[in-house]
């Protein structure tokens, strides 16, 4: 069996195994938001795992190998993006905005300081967009059609994991910033990453959130990828650093509009563009990199 998919198979066993366990009724109560985290992963792994192994079906009767499943991933990268195109939309429309701030509101993800009928009474249809908008909106796009290549680069030159390598060293990333900057934050650095845009944010989650992520991505890299332990950590960091970039660049647009999440599809995470938006500037750039010198 191939590396990609042991990985792939591996990977749902313990995440199944997470949500499983922390879906004990005690465990459930003591970390609710935590369950609601777990949960939202395996229904996103599980979609794109799914449609992962399908994809790499062989079909033999020809003189090579081909893969007649591939349009499966292309659809669910083109479902990504509807579904983020939707959620962009959804913030410039003055009135669904308001239905997603009450939404928001009722489930306790956005606070009610600011009544938001008050706040966002219409005055006109949608609002007038900035340079912010467009460049979010810009860069979503981006990240859809790189997506769409990388994934057909990769299947051309049969080195099907690095799809795999670059999708999980961005989710990796996430996950250590995110438990660095709860057992280190404010410990080294008393001012935030960026305090106006995103406050949560602490520069020692960053540091060493991206380095912690970056060595854990490139011994994955050495499973998945042709990349030697170098280049793969060379790779990895770059996606840790870019990741955080995205990251801050989804929280000023969703700032800009004064919204906590973009949405409530994935509970615990938000909106689809909440989940994705750590892969805005990394894959885009990683896969221009390998196409060129891959």
């Amino acid at each position: 069996m191939a590396t990609d998919t042991l990985f792939v198979i591996g990977l749902m066993i313990v995440v199944s195994l997470t949500w499983g366990t922390l879906a004990i009724p005690s465990l459930r109560k003591r970390l609710p938001k935590i369950y609601l985290i777990a949960r939202s992963w395996w229904l996103m792994l599980a979609a794109l795992c799914i449609c992962y192994l399908i994809a790499k079906i062989t079909n033999n009767a020809q003189q090579f190998q081909s893969h007649p499943h591939q349009w499966l991933l292309i659809a669910f990268f083109i479902l990504i993006g509807l579904r983020g195109s939707y959620e962009i939309k959804r913030l410039w429309c003055i009135d669904s905005k308001l239905r997603l701030i009450l939404k928001l509101q009722a489930c306790g993800l956005q606070a009610k300081s600011i009544s938001a009928e008050k706040k966002l009474k219409p005055t006109n249809s949608y609002t007038r967009l900035n340079l912010l908008d467009l460049l979010f909106s810009a860069a979503f796009i981006l990240l859809i059609i790189s997506l769409i290549a990388l994934q057909q680069l990769a299947w051309q030159r049969e080195q099907y994991g690095v799809l795999l390598f670059v999708l999980f060293a961005s989710q990796f990333n996430d996950i250590a910033q995110y438990l660095c900057g709860r057992l280190l934050g404010g410990k080294l650095f008393k001012r935030g990453l960026a305090p106006n845009i995103s406050p949560n944010k602490s520069i020692e989650g960053a540091i060493f959130g991206s380095i912690f992520a970056a060595l854990l991505a490139s011994l994955l890299g050495i499973w998945l990828t042709p990349f030697d332990w170098s280049l793969g950590l060379l790779a990895a960091y770059g996606l840790a650093v870019s990741g955080i970039a995205g990251d801050l660049l989804e929280s000023a647009f969703k700032r800009q509009h004064g919204v906590k999440d973009t949405g409530t599809l994935l509970a615990g995470h938000g909106g689809v563009l909440d989940r994705i938006d750590s892969l805005m500037i990394g894959v885009p750039l990683f896969t221009l990199l390998y196409w060129l010198f891959g």
